[in-house]
């Protein structure tokens, strides 16, 4: 049980606690607590905050490694900067709804952090807010929300999904970064800027589409990401396998997209371009496009075939007459070789299709 002699307090604002911990309530006459008035209280488990207090200072309870419980009183406007960082016991914590900025490392470090409802309002989300926090599932981004800062969410080992609103225009630097449990999440049409590393190290994420409002990507967003979609006309989106310096090439790919038109002169990853081509044309008839196709369809159907993508494979096949009785056979001798099953089944109908019945040699195994 703590004591009046345990606090310093001046003019309302309470400037340092001096207590010895355990379960504390702070005297009623308290309106402010200060920067530092709880930082490093390392035995501090429980503290009860007076409805009148309106301010919580920047790293006010930080490094207070055993705190387990707080109730933040609904009249609080304004939570500082790393706040609560380094609360390793903390589990849950309220934010009041008048809270409208969710400041730089309010929860950073905060380990056993699980639930956490973030208020209407909030329109700011700042850097490293919730770094670190590992046992964090799932969060909700308020819909006012214009920004996700860098490394907001950063080596939240166990988040598996979050809905980006459409209120959010920028994703900050390493906002995600090492988030090795994300599955999926919907990057919303009003995004045009994404930082560098902003997803690098998501292993588990094969849900992600890229939109068409996107002009800029940072160095390595995707590094160690094993494919993305890129946003396509009719809510559509195509598969794309990641590699290295690859965010050049998907700005310039957005760019087209947004034009409705294939640029030859664009330098990019062969696969991609090809892909990309296939697109215009599947929906723009874009004459260029088809010509594109046309002069490289061995190399474009291949990097198809390598990575997997029977969506575009069975387009090709579907929208452009590229694939005849002359050149069938290499297309399924190369599925058989690279053992894709299900584009190999797709190439064989296909072929049946248009009357080629010359016989491949080879038998396909897996």
């Amino acid at each position: 049980m703590s004591s009046c002699r345990d606090f310093q307090i001046e003019n309302g604002i309470l400037t340092r606690y001096t207590g010895a911990g355990g379960d504390v309530v702070i005297p009623d006459d308290v309106l402010v607590i200060g920067d530092e008035a709880f930082s490093d209280c390392v035995n501090l488990t429980g503290i009860k905050i007076p409805d009148r207090v309106i301010h919580i200072g920047e790293m006010s309870f930080q490094n207070c490694i055993n705190l387990t419980r707080i109730t933040i009183p609904d009249r609080v406007t304004c939570i500082g900067d790393h706040a609560f960082r380094g609360c390793r016991k903390l589990i849950s914590i309220n934010i009041p709804r008048r809270v409208v900025r969710i400041g730089m490392g309010m929860f950073g470090g905060c380990t056993n952090l699980t639930n956490i409802t973030l208020p209407d309002r909030v329109t700011y989300i700042g850097d490293s807010v919730f770094w670190g926090c590992k046992s964090l599932t799932s969060i909700t981004i308020p819909d006012r929300a214009n920004s996700i800062g860098d490394e907001a969410f950063g080596i939240c080992e166990s988040l598996t999904n979050i809905a980006i609103p459409d209120s959010v225009t920028s994703i900050g630097a390493g906002a995600f970064l090492h988030c090795t449990s994300l599955t999926s999440i919907v990057i919303p049409n009003s995004v045009t800027s994404i930082g560098k590393s902003a997803f690098s190290g998501c292993a588990s994420l094969t849900d992600i589409t890229i939109p068409k409002s996107v002009r800029s990507i940072g160095q390595k967003a995707f590094y160690g990401c094993k494919s993305i979609k890129l946003a396509a006309p009719n809510g559509r989106a195509f598969m794309i396998r990641c590699y290295d310096n690859m965010e050049k090439d998907i700005v310039a790919a957005m760019q087209m997209l947004r034009m409705k038109k294939i640029d030859t002169r664009a330098k990019m990853s062969p696969s991609l371009k090809f892909a990309l081509a296939l697109m215009l044309f599947d929906f723009y008839d874009d004459t260029d496009a088809r010509a594109y196709l046309k002069r490289n369809l061995a190399k474009g159907m291949k990097a198809l075939i390598d990575d997997g993508n029977l969506e575009l494979v069975e387009i090709l096949l579907k929208k452009t007459d590229l694939v005849t009785k002359c050149n069938i056979d290499k297309c399924i001798q190369y599925a058989i070789d690279t053992r894709q099953q299900e584009i190999y089944l797709t190439l064989i109908h296909y072929k049946n299709a248009i009357g080629a019945y010359a016989e491949i040699s080879e038998k396909f195994w897996l």
